[in-house]
């Protein structure tokens, strides 16, 4: 659930603002805003306004998003290890180059080292403000958070490729920021998008990765001039489809088979997100997380009914029977009649500890001697939790712990 509301709300987010870069427009400041204005940009697509050019860059940005599904339905099969995503870009690229179109494309400094900007002793010395701790505690907890829901998607999206080592992938990551921080650089961190990409390109071994970026910097450092022939609105739309593909609303309905309370938490983490950022979104649906679990592991419903007739009675336990909840368990037995076959019923349960089972066990020694019978499918009880019996136990059968 975590994972799965975390990645949905990023791709919303990237869906929502590369909407607005597909037609040559400005980003609005916070995901719920880019959401709600979407429907202007689509107008601004459609009909020229203000003197702009926003419907050129949207017909470019559908047609890379038309050739990226034409591609995928019909390419050749000697061609199927060229992804549709660089065809579309590539095709997109060649057509603003052709007919010249006045549209926005990507920037790039003609020299990747003047980018770099080397930390300054001052900084060492006197940038060690709270503000600046707490901002490096907030990237540190976001990106790490982001790393590995998008790596535990990553492994729902294939079956051949190894398994992530979270371990060894924050600790990559965090020497990497490290390094990105004596150049100057932005905070590295799994994103989704380029995941999903390497993915659905065929990627089976981590050498994807070490590839995906080497490319990267021979482009940027080598071929600046071919990237800056790539319109924006062609990234944006490749950006748009691939975040529409990775909005998974099958997740939301097989999320309601676990019960309601899955999918408030789903809803309020992807809102919260939306509404106001990762990391208080993440934050959210962890204290929400956790107040259920606290929930579930305290909560014990016993209900019993007592047939007079045939001097039986059922005690049916739903939830989790600990020591916090042994009142519950205890009140409900004082109201067992004294010379009744007493049957307790744990198909509903889902874990008891030694200290409700030893009130069990103390209890039906009292009742025994007041004519009564306590019987408890033990069987059953060990099929449910694999434990031992404690050694007073009728026949000394397996149960639960």
């Amino acid at each position: 659930c975590d994972w799965s509301s975390d990645v949905c709300s990023s791709d919303l987010l990237i869906f929502a603002s590369q909407f607005h870069v597909m037609v040559d427009d400005a980003p609005r400041s916070s995901g719920i805003q880019n959401l709600l204005s979407i429907p202007e940009a689509v107008y601004k697509g459609i009909f020229p306004i203000d003197g702009g050019n926003h419907h050129i860059a949207a017909a470019l940005g559908i047609l890379t998003i038309v050739t990226i599904l034409v591609w995928t339905r019909f390419r050749p099969q000697k061609l199927h290890v060229v992804p549709g995503v660089l065809v579309a870009v590539v095709l997109a690229s060649a057509v603003a180059t052709i007919w010249q179109l006045p549209i926005r494309y990507v920037q790039l400094p003609d020299n990747l080292a003047d980018a770099i900007a080397i930390p300054t002793l001052d900084l060492f010395t006197q940038g060690w403000t709270l503000d600046f701790l707490i901002a490096a505690m907030a990237f540190a907890f976001v990106a790490s958070a982001e790393t590995l829901l998008c790596a535990t998607a990553v492994d729902q999206m294939q079956t051949h490729a190894p398994r992530t080592n979270y371990e060894r992938e924050l600790t990559a990551q965090g020497i990497g920021n490290v390094i990105c921080g004596f150049f100057g650089a932005l905070p590295m961190t799994v994103v989704i998008v380029r995941s999903g990409a390497n993915v659905e390109a065929g990627a089976k071994t981590r050498l994807a990765t070490i590839l995906h970026g080497l490319w990267l910097l021979i482009f940027v450092s080598l071929l600046a001039f071919m990237l800056r022939m790539i319109p924006t609105a062609a990234l944006a739309g490749m950006l748009v489809y691939i975040g529409y593909k990775l909005v998974n609303i099958q997740a939301i309905r097989e999320l309601g088979k676990y019960g309601w309370g899955e999918v408030a938490i789903y809803a309020a983490t992807v809102t919260t997100i939306v509404c106001a950022d990762l990391l208080t979104g993440v934050i959210t649906g962890i204290c929400l997380s956790a107040a259920k679990l606290l929930y579930t592991f305290s909560h014990l419903d016993a209900n019993l009914e007592v047939d007079q007739a045939n001097r039986k009675a059922v005690l049916s336990l739903n939830g989790t029977a600990t020591f916090v909840r042994l009142p519950v368990l205890a009140e409900e037995l004082e109201r067992v009649p004294s010379d009744v076959e007493l049957h307790v019923d744990f198909e509903h349960l889902n874990y008891i500890d030694h200290a409700c089972l030893d009130l069990l066990m103390n209890w039906a020694k009292q009742h025994e001697s007041s004519g009564g019978t306590l019987v408890i499918d033990w069987d059953s009880l060990h099929a449910r939790f694999h434990e031992t019996a404690p050694s007073d136990q009728p026949d000394g059968q397996p149960f639960a712990a």
